[in-house]
């Protein structure tokens, strides 16, 4: 609706440049949203169903996630937040793509939700029977009554959260995790900050 209406103004109107250009950044950025909404959709649907075409190879979930953080490295610039990690090498046989939806969305909120200055820190480790992974910021946070919802489809915390986003990202944050033997679980005190931990158990553990 937004941007069949701003799209009407700028045909029927006559705007001023300064309207003109406000009214094209926001047709940009709901088609942006809307494209992300459809990916999205799309992607959960293939998982549902367990039709997405699995390609698993042995992923250096370090480097990947090193990656992942240089892709994003002018966001951080931008609000001033410092990245710390202590990041083990660490080998994970799953699906590459799949798995970076995990750290970008994990990384995009605890930049998005970050204050100015804030922190990130991450780490990866493994033992015997699992591969751990840490995403901890400086952010708003997330209240307790909120926090065992936040994986599920379509819900977003509050008025902070609710500007951009499709409440979907979790939601497959988490079935991408379960699709490689793992689990997600979430600590986060309002105004402190918020802790993702993730766990990836060994094909051993599965098979007891």
């Amino acid at each position: 609706m937004n941007i069949q209406g701003y799209a009407e103004l700028l045909h029927t109107q006559k705007l001023s440049d300064e309207e003109h250009f406000e009214y094209v950044q926001i047709i940009d950025q709901e088609s942006k949203r809307l494209s992300s909404l459809t990916k999205q959709l799309l992607l959960l649907t293939s998982l549902d169903q367990k039709s997405y075409p699995m390609k698993l190879s042995e992923v250096k979930l370090d480097e990947q996630i090193k990656e992942t953080i240089r892709r994003h490295q002018w966001r951080l610039e931008e609000k001033e937040i410092e990245v710390s990690y202590k990041l083990a090498p660490v080998i994970l046989k799953g699906d590459p793509e799949l798995l970076v939806n995990i750290w970008d969305n994990l990384l995009t909120n605890a930049i998005k939700y970050n204050s100015h200055g804030g922190s990130i820190l991450i780490s990866l480790s493994q033992t015997q029977t699992a591969i751990e992974v840490i995403f901890q910021d400086t952010g708003i946070g997330i209240s307790e009554d909120a926090i065992s919802q936040i994986f599920e489809r379509f819900y977003r915390v509050d008025s902070a959260r609710k500007k951009d986003g499709t409440g979907l990202g979790l939601s497959i944050v988490k079935q991408i995790i379960e699709l490689h033997n793992g689990e997600i679980k979430a600590d986060s005190k309002a105004g402190e900050g918020t802790t993702f931990t993730i766990t990836f158990f060994r094909e051993k553990q599965r098979e007891e």
